[in-house]
């Protein structure tokens, strides 16, 4: 699975289409570069997305759960991507506070149907 590994890749991506779930926002865009075909993914979990309140007011979302966000995401992807994504796409996954407890066949179940959400043709403005 390739990467984005640059700010100005991300950026281009969030102009494609996006689907949102509970536990994460899934964008894509093709890309026209003509290079490579394989898909490319980006992750990014923030500490605010898995802030959790405490008692004292909010507390920032430790690395342990920023990463354990992440891995669950990846994971996900790793088994929907080959079924559902497309060559030659840019994707960028940003996770939220309920990829942490959202069970995990939900958020492959979220993922497939982002994946075909994300690559329906735009819509038409009237």
């Amino acid at each position: 699975m390739r990467t984005l590994k640059t700010r100005a890749e991300f950026q281009r991506v969030r102009k494609g289409r996006k689907w949102e779930t509970p536990a994460f926002i899934l964008q894509g865009l093709p890309r026209t570069d003509g290079g490579d075909e394989s898909p490319r993914f980006g992750f990014t979990v923030s500490s605010k997305s898995v802030a959790k309140q405490g008692e004292a007011g909010k507390k920032r979302g430790m690395a342990v759960d920023r990463n354990r966000a992440r891995r669950r995401l990846k994971e996900a992807v790793r088994l929907t991507f080959l079924a559902h994504a497309q060559p030659s796409f840019d994707y960028a996954i940003i996770g939220r506070a309920a990829a942490l407890t959202r069970d995990f066949a939900v958020l492959l179940a979220d993922m497939e149907a982002a994946f075909r959400k994300v690559h329906l043709p735009p819509r038409k403005a009237s």
